[in-house]
C-alpha cells in the first residue's frame, strides 16, 4: 500500500491507484453581482477555482501537443472556447511548461476564463487549471493564478 497525502487529505491505495485530479476552492465573490436591472432572483457568488490533473501521455508528447488534443476534445463536444492570450513556454522550479489563457461558457452561460499551465514530466502530463469569471473579477485574481500556477515543480 501507498500513502497519497495533500495537506490533511490522506488515505492508504494499493500501487496501481495514482492520485489523478485535485480541485481547490478559492474565496467565493462577495455576491455583488453586475449592476444593471434589478432582480428578485438570488444571485449566487461565483467561486473561484484551482484544478490540478494527472495524466499518463506517450514518451515524447509535448505541452503544445497535449493542448492541441484538449483543444479538440473541447471542440467535438461543443464546448465554446475562445483563445484569450497566446501560449507562453515558462521557466519552472523542476523544468519547463506551457501557460495559456482561454475563455469558456459555463453550463448556465456565464464567461468563465481560464489560466492553464501544462507541464509534461516523466510520461504525466500535469495541467493546472486556475478558473474565475471573464473579465474585473478574473483581472482581480490575475496575479494570484500567476504565482500559484508558476511554484509548480
Amino acid at each position: 500500500m501507498s500513502r497519497i497525502s495533500f495537506g490533511p487529505f490522506s488515505i492508504d491505495a494499493s500501487s496501481d491507484w495514482t492520485l489523478s485530479t485535485l480541485i481547490l476552492s478559492g474565496p467565493a465573490d462577495d455576491g455583488g453581482g453586475p449592476s444593471g436591472m434589478l432582480s428578485t432572483k438570488a444571485v449566487r457568488a461565483f467561486q473561484q477555482t484551482l484544478v490540478a490533473t494527472m495524466e499518463q501521455v506517450a514518451a515524447n508528447d509535448t505541452p503544445e501537443k497535449y493542448v492541441e488534443r484538449q483543444i479538440k476534445g473541447l471542440k467535438e463536444a461543443g464546448v465554446s472556447r475562445t483563445e484569450a492570450k497566446k501560449p507562453e513556454r515558462v521557466k519552472l522550479g523542476s523544468g519547463e511548461g506551457l501557460i495559456l489563457e482561454q475563455i469558456v461558457i459555463g453550463p448556465t452561460g456565464e464567461r468563465v476564463r481560464q489560466m492553464q499551465l501544462v507541464s509534461i514530466k516523466d510520461g504525466v502530463a500535469f495541467v493546472l487549471i486556475a478558473s474565475h469569471l471573464d473579465g474585473a473579477a478574473f483581472d482581480k485574481a490575475r496575479a494570484s493564478f500567476e504565482k500559484i500556477l508558476l511554484s509548480f515543480q
